[in-house]
């Protein structure tokens, strides 16, 4: 079951630092060398595919729409904050942004090659990975990937000021194991895990999963 107060409460604090946080974070800079290893690689298993088409799933900004757009796929960036699609729209253009959720994504049945979840699933309860995970197979096109990065660990950490604005935001440590669990209950089966050390500005473990959709 989806936290309907909780999306709310997500959506209005990503509205408001959403000028700021395309300036802190406007590309892929910050990115460790080994996160953007795992990027290239689902972004070398889509161009395998005709059409390219990725969906980038809690998008912000747009700066790894921007990315994947380089390497040569078709994306289409959603997020769930409008003040986010907005900033998105004005400094890419070119590409398309949508609004949606990571548990009803605007597009239909076996539209996409790809789903790149960069960091989305941390305001996501455990409760809610069975449901993130049965939108992504729906979403998905058999032979089709899916990647999952976010802060490794149990528990939550509350976020009580960000990119200079007082929001509070309830931040989920996922643990990898229960993720690729959630996902394989779906159907998924995992390529690639990467758990990393933090660096000195991370407090805890980075994650990310690259996981395919079976052809049959």
């Amino acid at each position: 079951m989806v936290d309907h107060e909780n999306l709310i409460k997500v959506r209005t604090a990503y509205d408001s630092v959403a000028e700021a946080y395309s300036r802190v974070i406007p590309d892929t800079a910050f990115e460790s060398l080994l996160d953007m290893a795992m990027v290239d690689e689902f972004a070398g298993h889509i161009r395998t595919s005709a059409d390219r088409l990725v969906i980038d799933a809690g998008c912000g900004a747009g700066r790894m729409s921007k990315y994947l757009t380089r390497t040569g796929l078709n994306v289409t960036g959603v997020d769930l904050s409008p003040q986010m699609i907005r900033v998105a729209q004005q400094l890419h253009p070119g590409l398309c942004f949508e609004v949606g959720e990571l548990t009803d994504l605007p597009a239909s049945d076996s539209a996409a090659d790809g789903i790149l979840a960069w960091y989305s699933i941390i305001h996501s309860p455990r409760a809610e990975l069975p449901a993130i995970a049965r939108e992504f197979w729906r979403v998905l096109r058999p032979s089709g990937s899916a990647l999952i990065a976010f802060q490794a660990g149990s528990g939550h950490r509350t976020i009580n000021h960000a990119y200079g604005h007082d929001v509070e935001l309830r931040a989920e440590l996922h643990s990898p194991g229960e993720v690729a669990t959630r996902f394989a209950e779906q159907g998924f089966v995992a390529r690639a895990q990467l758990v990393r050390s933090p660096r000195a500005m991370e407090s805890h473990q980075q994650a990310a999963i690259l996981l395919g959709k079976p052809q049959h």
